[in-house]
C-alpha cells in the first residue's frame, strides 16, 4: 500500500490513520455485527437492513437476521420468507421510520399462486390465517372480498364477476377497514364461501373489477419488536460504545479535521434519508385526502388569523378567503400529538363524504405540530343562536325549524348507512350545525366521530365522549346496551327537544329549570293532545310533530329509538299517523326493542 504525503505528519495521526483504515477493513468483511443482525444489503431497489435479515435464497443454515424477519431475494426480487415458510408475501416497500411495510400476497405480480383453476386468478384463504407476530395487518387497508358460491348469488350487493369459468360461480366485492377479519359473518352470502384480502386504496374510490391489479397493488403490515428485545440491544449498544468511544471519537475527530466537506456531505445524505414519519404518511395518503395546506398559506388565507368565528374544546375556527375567492372557516385544533397518521385517518373520512347535509372539508394542514382543518363557510353561523338567542329564535319558524330538522336527519342517516363506511358523530348539538345563507343545515365539528366497521358494534369506552346534556346513556354505562349508530339519534333527540323548548316561551315550563321537568311536561301535553283531543299545549303542529320524534329518539333501551332514515320518514309524516312512544325515563333497558337495531 503506497501513500504520497506532502509534508511531514506526526507519528501519532500516522497511528491514528492506520487504525481507522483498519477498523474500516474488519468491518467491511464482517457480515454480521455483534447481535447476528444481518448488515445492509440490497435486492433489487429495496435496502433489506435491522430489523429484517438477508437470507440468500440457497441458504440452508444462519444466524443472520430476526426470527419471523427474514428476507429472501429471488432474482432481485425480495420475499418476506416468514417464520410459516409455507407462505411467501412479496415485499413491494419498506418504511422502517414508521415499522411498516408494503406487501403483496402473490408470488409475481399479476400472478396469482392460489388459484382454482387456469385463468382464474382468485385467492382462496384469508391473508389474516397467515400473518402472525411479529407482523399485524393494518387497519388502514381495505377488505377486498372473494365468494366462491355453489350457485349464483341472490344478494349481488354490486359484486363483480371474476374471470373464472362459469361454474365456479365467483364474485368480488370491496368492503369497509380490514379492521378485524376474524368477523367476517357481516359479508356473509348464501351458499358462498368468503374470503377477505387487505388491498390499499380510498373507499368509495376502490373499483372491484380490477380486483388483480389491487391485489398486486399489496397491503400494509406494521411491526413491532418486543420490550425486552429493545432493552437487551441498548444493553449492548451501551457496553460497545463504551469500550470503543475513544478510538471512535478520535477517528470521528481526524476525519472532522481532514475530510469537513465529505462529512458535512454524510450529514445531509443521513439527513434525507431518515425524513419525517409524517412526510411519509402523507406520501401514502396523497391520492386519498383534500388539498393540503402549510400553516403559512392558512395565515395568508386567514389575515394572521384577524377574524374569530368561534371557540370550543378542540379549537379555534377563524375566518379566511382562498386565492379564488371562496369563503372558508379555518379551524385551528389544540392538543395535537402522535405522528399525525390518527388525524389523516379522520381527514380522509371527512373528505369521502359528499352530502347536501354535510359540511364540505376542502383542505387540511399537518406541519409538525400545527393541525387544521379547512371547511366552507356557513353564512348564518350555528343553530345553537336560533334557539338559545332571544335576539334570533324569532328569525326562524315552526316549519322551518322542522325543514333544519329534516335535513339534519338525512346527513345523520348519510353517515350512518349512505358511506361506505359508517360513521357515528357522537357530538350531535345545536352549535355542531351549520346553516348556509339558505338555512340549509349542514353537520359538522368531526373532532370525535369515529368509523364503525361492524354493525352497530360496540366500540371501547375510552374512544366515546361528547356533551354533557346530549351523550346518550349507554356510552358511560354499558347496562343501557351498546355503543351505536342509536347513540346519535339519542344525541338528535336531545337536540330536538332542545329546539323546541328554546322556541317555547311559556312561562309554566321556563321557571322550573332541569331537562327533565321538561321532558314529563312535554310528553303529558302530547299524550292529552293526541289521545283526547284536548288541546293542553298552545304549539304549533310542526312542533307537536318534533317532540314527538324527539321523544322517540332519547328513548333508554337503544333498540327502541328509530334509525335515522326512519326518523326522516317520522318527520315527513302527519302527525297522526304516529305512535305515541314510551315515557322517558332512567332505568335498565328493556329487553324487547321498539326498533330493530
Amino acid at each position: 500500500m503506497l501513500f504520497i504525503i506532502s509534508a511531514p505528519m506526526p507519528s501519532v495521526s500516522l497511528l491514528l490513520l492506520l487504525l481507522c483504515i483498519t477498523l474500516s477493513q474488519i468491518a467491511a468483511v464482517e457480515p454480521v455485527d455483534q447481535e447476528g443482525n444481518c448488515l445492509p444489503k440490497t435486492c433489487g431497489n429495496l435496502t433489506i437492513s435491522d430489523p429484517f435479515g438477508f437470507v440468500a435464497e440457497q441458504a440452508t443454515d444462519t444466524k443472520c437476521g430476526r426470527l419471523g424477519f427474514e428476507v429472501h431475494c429471488n432474482n432481485s426480487i425480495p420475499y418476506l420468507g416468514y417464520y410459516r415458510r409455507k407462505y411467501r408475501f412479496r415485499i413491494l416497500d419498506i418504511f422502517y421510520d414508521s415499522s411498516s411495510l408494503i406487501v403483496a400476497d402473490i408470488h409475481k405480480l399479476g400472478d396469482f399462486s392460489e388459484s382454482d383453476s387456469k385463468g382464474c386468478h382468485v385467492l382462496t384463504a384469508n391473508t389474516s390465517s397467515k400473518v402472525g407476530l411479529p407482523f399485524s395487518i393494518s387497519p388502514v387497508n381495505l377488505n377486498l372480498i372473494f365468494y366462491n358460491c355453489t350457485k349464483i348469488p341472490v344478494v349481488e350487493r354490486g359484486l363483480v364477476e371474476t374471470k373464472c369459468s362459469n361454474s365456479l360461480f365467483v364474485r368480488v366485492g370491496v368492503g369497509g377497514h380490514y379492521n378485524d377479519s376474524s368477523n367476517y359473518t357481516q359479508y356473509s352470502v348464501d351458499g358462498c364461501s368468503t374470503t377477505l384480502v387487505p388491498v390499499m386504496g380510498a373507499l368509495g374510490k376502490v373499483n372491484a373489477s380490477n380486483y388483480e391489479q389491487l391485489v398486486s397493488d399489496g397491503f400494509l403490515l406494521t411491526w413491532q419488536l418486543p420490550s425486552n428485545r429493545r432493552r437487551n440491544i441498548k444493553l449492548i449498544l451501551i457496553g460497545s460504545l463504551s469500550a470503543t468511544a475513544g478510538v471512535f471519537f478520535t477517528c470521528l475527530l481526524w476525519i472532522i479535521y481532514h475530510q469537513k466537506q465529505k462529512f458535512n456531505l454524510f450529514i445531509l445524505q443521513n439527513h434525507a434519508q431518515n425524513k419525517s414519519n409524517t412526510e411519509e404518511i402523507l406520501r401514502r395518503y396523497q391520492s386519498l385526502t383534500p388539498k393540503r395546506y402549510s400553516y403559512s398559506d392558512l395565515k395568508k388565507i386567514t389575515r394572521c388569523f384577524k377574524e374569530k368565528l368561534g371557540e370550543g374544546g378542540y379549537g379555534t375556527v377563524f375566518k379566511g378567503n382562498l386565492p379564488d375567492g371562496r369563503m372558508v372557516a379555518v379551524k385551528l385544533l389544540k392538543g395535537s400529538k402522535g405522528n399525525g397518521e390518527e388525524f389523516l385517518n379522520e381527514v380522509t373520512s371527512i373528505g369521502r363524504t359528499s352530502h347536501v347535509n354535510i359540511v364540505s372539508l376542502l383542505g387540511f394542514c399537518l406541519q409538525g405540530s400545527k393541525r387544521a382543518l379547512v371547511y366552507e363557510y356557513m353564512a348564518n353561523g350555528s343553530l345553537e343562536k336560533y334557539i338559545y338567542s332571544e335576539s334570533l329564535k324569532s328569525a326562524l319558524g315552526w316549519e322551518n325549524l322542522r325543514k333544519i330538522s329534516v335535513g339534519i336527519a338525512q346527513g345523520l342517516a348519510y353517515l350512518h348507512q349512505g358511506c361506505s363506511t359508517r360513521i357515528i358523530h357522537f357530538d350531535i348539538k345545536p352549535n355542531n350545525i351549520l346553516l348556509d345563507e339558505n338555512f340549509c343545515p349542514k353537520i359538522a365539528d368531526f373532532g370525535l366521530a369515529k368509523l364503525c366497521h361492524l354493525k352497530d358494534s360496540a366500540l371501547s369506552m375510552a374512544d366515546a365522549r361528547g356533551t354533557i346534556g346530549f351523550i346518550a346513556p349507554e356510552v358511560f354505562y354499558r347496562g343501557f346496551g351498546v355503543v351505536s349508530t342509536k347513540s346519535d339519534v339519542y344525541s338528535y333527540g336531545m337536540m330536538m327537544l332542545q329546539m323546541v323548548r328554546g322556541k317555547t316561551d311559556t312561562k309554566e315550563n321556563t321557571d322550573n329549570s332541569g331537562e327533565d321537568y321538561f321532558t314529563n311536561w312535554i310528553y303529558d301535553c302530547l299524550v292529552k293532545d293526541l289521545q283526547s283531543q284536548e288541546i293542553s299545549c298552545e304549539l304549533d303542529e310542526a312542533a307537536k310533530q318534533m317532540a314527538l320524534v324527539g321523544l322517540w329518539c332519547i328513548q333508554m333501551a337503544p333498540g327502541n329509538r328509530p334509525s335515522m332514515s326512519t326518523v326522516t320518514e317520522m318527520l315527513e309524516k302527519n302527525i297522526n299517523e304516529l305512535e305515541i312512544p314510551p315515557k322517558p325515563f332512567i332505568s335498565c333497558p328493556s329487553p324487547q326493542p321498539h326498533f330493530s337495531s
